[in-house]
């Protein structure tokens, strides 16, 4: 009874690979008399590893005395502070504050790899079918 069973199991699969060979057979196209090849022009993207400098830089503060003009006070209030210069009228002795200044200096530039996207153009061959005739009418239907 095994042996039933393993021998028709056998035959089955034959078949089974002999009908899977029968469609896979290989249909070659026939070649269309007005068909051209062109080619095109495709882009793809991909990423590439450069070397690149980096800069290590250091914030530094710095303070500057800037002059600016101070107002004269009022006539009765100016008599009890003399003016250190009277050349102007409108004014009394220049004063200076002090602006804090923000720097950023390069300390030192490290080697460091950078990852850049570059753009390939490859050239495509296509076929082109540049006039009617019924071998392409066919194959569209």
């Amino acid at each position: 009874m095994k042996v039933r069973r393993l021998l028709v199991t056998i035959v089955l699969a034959a078949g089974a690979a002999a009908s899977a060979a029968a469609q896979d057979k290989v249909v070659i196209p026939v070649p269309c008399p007005h068909e051209q090849i062109a080619y095109h022009d495709v882009v793809t993207h991909r990423c590439k590893l450069v070397p690149d400098k980096k800069q290590i830089k250091k914030t530094v503060y710095e303070v500057q005395e800037v002059p600016f003009c101070l107002p004269k006070l009022p006539p009765l209030l100016s008599l009890l502070h003399h003016g250190c210069c009277d050349e102007c009228v409108e004014c009394e002795c220049p004063r200076y504050k002090r602006v804090l200044l923000k720097k950023e200096i390069v300390c030192e530039e490290v080697c460091v790899m950078k990852c850049v996207v570059e753009e390939v153009v490859e050239r495509v061959p296509c076929r082109v079918c540049q006039g009617p005739c019924p071998q392409c009418a066919a194959a569209a239907k």
